[in-house]
């Protein structure tokens, strides 16, 4: 209880952007004031999000600086951040330091982060907070062996005596400190930093919104090449079908179309996990092999994206055939204020936070369910009026009114705890004969 009384705190570690002393080891490729303007966007973009936690939230802002000055900084970020120096010492002394002003002075659960992490988003800060009331320690793992976050509920200078920063073995240490030290320590998914020359299209992908579509297939010959076809544009991006072993031409068609191919168990959770698994994009979109999305799609997703707040979303949904019996009124009002889109209205999610989700749940029905139960927590999804396009094949395959009761009793079991697996063998009556994706 005392932990949650305390006000929680932010600790941000950056640079003044003096040219040839900020991102130096970029400076071979981009040179000094390369460099230097660089470091200025990524600080800018990460106080952008930052501005609006904090309205959100209430949690403390504390930016603490090397290099420069108070009045500079304050110039260049505006006069309302509480701007401190980091001090002296190595990276570890100085952050140790922050931590203890933090804990000393009585403030609570704090978490500490760098700007040069453009794959990092308030969700992540959120999620760190929410941690730190059942761990002691929370930590993001970067690809390059060190972390981007870290967070703690008290303070713990052992933490940072010691370290070899800068190497490829700080994670690890890290790790090895709070294990000596009795720590609870909860991981977080791991991002990219930019450092390197190499680390750079991780900042092109994430200011260009890079999309990667993901379409998980299983004998869908008839309906794929539609679906492909209205992505024929020049829209930013990638395409990746996750072909569950189809007997037919699915796989020969996505290659043929330029799609990467991949191939996994029939399970359309576990497809779509596997396809995000090896996107690139910053922006995950899971498409259905019968739905058709509207012509500017990509820029419609872009727009609702660029507010850091938005976790995710989806669009308006029609069918073809149409029909009198098909009312999407339902629909509309169902996403729109029960805030519960289902798979075939197109979902997108930032990648970052799809994978900080543990992605979808590899259940054989419901996973849409389940995971927009999950993205909901997160904060409030994005709609987008465009329609998508669905194949009404269920609906006419089974009859409507079959198949809406049908899926009527599936969704109230499983709001009622209902098990996925009972479910499936309710929704497809034990049969082996069709799979979701057939049915769906």
């Amino acid at each position: 209880m005392e932990c949650t009384l305390r006000p929680h705190k932010l600790i941000i570690f950056t640079r003044y952007p003096e040219p040839g002393k900020v991102k130096t080891r970029l400076v071979p490729a981009v040179g000094t004031e390369g460099a230097a303007a660089l470091h200025r966007d990524m600080t800018s973009y990460v106080m952008t999000w930052v501005t609006i936690l904090a309205a959100k939230k209430p949690v403390e802002i504390e930016l603490r600086y090397d290099g420069g000055t108070q009045a500079q900084m304050a110039s260049w970020l505006g006069p309302g951040l509480t701007c401190v120096a980091q001090g002296n010492g190595d990276l570890g002394a100085r952050m140790a330091k922050a931590f203890q002003d933090n804990f000393q002075s009585g403030g609570g659960p704090a978490v500490l982060i760098g700007t040069d992490c453009p794959q990092l988003t308030m969700f992540h800060v959120q999620k760190a907070f929410d941690v730190l009331k059942r761990y002691d320690v929370v930590i993001g793992p970067s690809a390059d062996g060190g972390y981007y976050l870290i967070g703690l509920k008290r303070e713990a200078p052992e933490l940072f005596q010691s370290v070899e920063w800068g190497t490829g073995i700080v994670l690890q240490q890290t790790l090895d400190k709070a294990r000596e030290k009795n720590l609870s320590v909860c991981r977080l998914n791991v991002l990219s930093d930019v450092d390197l020359p190499s680390d750079l299209p991780v900042w092109e992908r994430t200011i260009l919104q890079y999309l990667s579509i993901i379409i998980p297939t299983l004998n869908e010959e008839d309906y794929l090449p539609g679906t492909l076809e209205c992505l024929n544009a020049d829209w930013n991006g990638e395409v990746i079908v996750v072909d569950g072993e189809s007997h037919d031409k699915t796989v020969q068609i996505a290659q043929d179309w330029g799609a990467k191919v991949l191939v996994a168990e029939p399970c359309r959770g576990s497809q779509m996990n596997v396809g995000a698994q090896e996107a690139s994009g910053d922006i995950l979109l899971f498409l259905h092999a019968d739905t058709h999305l509207p012509q500017d799609f990509a820029q419609l997703i872009r727009e609702k994206m660029t507010h850091p707040d938005v976790p995710g979303g989806s669009f308006a949904l029609r069918f073809h055939p149409a029909s009198r019996k098909l009312d999407t009124k339902f629909i509309a009002f169902r996403t729109t204020v029960l805030h519960k889109p289902y798979g075939d209205q197109a979902i997108f999610i930032r990648a970052s936070l799809f994978h900080l989700m543990g992605g979808y749940a590899e259940i054989p029905l419901m996973e849409d369910l389940d995971f927009v139960r999950r993205l909901n927590k997160q904060g409030p999804l994005a709609y987008i009026h465009e329609p998508v396009i669905a194949s009404s094949r269920r609906f006419l395959k089974h009859g409507h009114v079959r198949a809406t009761i049908r899926n009527n009793f599936t969704q109230l079991g499983f709001a009622l705890g209902v098990s996925p697996e009972r479910l499936s063998r309710f929704y497809y009556k034990s049969s082996k004969k069709h799979s979701s994706q057939e049915e769906e």
